[in-house]
């Protein structure tokens, strides 16, 4: 007598294919975790490559700037940041390089002598450090621009 057709096992494909999605999941999994444990933020990457030199206080900033030195020069050393921990946004000024994350700003900067000088800053104490290159072009700002620019086409002129 033959079993009823729900008791029997699946055909071989069909197995072959659960046990290929499962293994393809787990992988996914290890994977993700493995990602997740060995990101970095820009200021752990920074502080991991590049040699402390102290830190530096922005006028009116709540936080000082952590600062640092890099042999290379600044589009060069920008670059590498950027390319281990990808910015927002990154502004390319005179003075320097820009870059901006979630919650920190990286300014690149030319070294008296050669090199970099890198200077990370909270938000506020970024905004203030290149405010000259960065207001207006990220986000809003406050400031001596204000009081005479308005706010739209042919307004405040």
């Amino acid at each position: 007598m033959s079993r009823p057709m729900h008791d029997q096992d699946p055909p071989v494909g069909l197995r072959a294919h659960v046990l290929g999605a499962g293994a393809l999941i787990l992988l996914g999994v290890v994977l993700f975790v493995v990602a997740c444990s060995t990101a970095t933020g820009v200021r752990e990457h920074i502080a991991d490559r590049y040699a402390a030199a102290g830190t530096e206080r922005v006028e009116g900033a709540r936080t000082d700037s952590l600062v640092y030195t890099s042999s290379e020069r600044p589009s060069r050393t920008a670059g590498e940041i950027s390319g281990a921990v990808t910015p927002a946004d990154r502004r390319v000024a005179p003075a320097g390089v820009f870059l901006r994350y979630d919650e920190d700003f990286v300014t690149v900067v030319p070294r008296a002598g050669g090199g970099s000088t890198i200077y990370v800053d909270a938000e506020d104490a970024g905004y203030r450090r290149g405010f000259v290159y960065l207001g207006g072009w990220w986000g809003t700002y406050s400031g001596r621009g204000e009081s005479f620019r308005g706010g739209g086409p042919g307004g405040g002129k």
